[in-house]
């Protein structure tokens, strides 16, 4: 069974990535030292650069205000609220962190 802590896999270090992989193997099918280093490789070739497509996209995401797009669509402070508090669980930046740069 997969575990879900690889279903995000830019949010672990090459260690623990490892770690998970060798969890799942369990111990009938252990990981040989070539098969660590392969994964240490293969995490450095696929995962470390989505690790920094992710930090700098969640920067991007922190840095620029909401407030512009909300206004192109001329939405109401209602319409705003109604659509953080239905926003789905994946927002990548939580809505305190946002108001939090909007002045009013």
């Amino acid at each position: 069974m997969l575990r879900k802590t690889l279903f995000a896999a830019t949010k672990l270090d090459s260690d623990t990535w490892v770690g998970e992989v060798k969890h799942i193997r369990g111990k009938k099918l252990p990981l040989t030292a070539a098969g660590v280093h392969g994964l240490r490789d293969e995490y450095t070739r696929t995962i470390e650069p989505a690790r920094a497509l992710a930090a700098e996209t969640m920067k991007l995401e922190r840095t620029y205000p909401q407030r512009p797009v909300n206004q192109a669509y001329g939405l109401t402070p209602a319409e705003i609220a109604l659509l953080w508090q239905t926003a789905p669980p994946r927002m990548p930046t939580p809505p305190a962190l946002l108001t939090k740069r909007m002045p009013e």
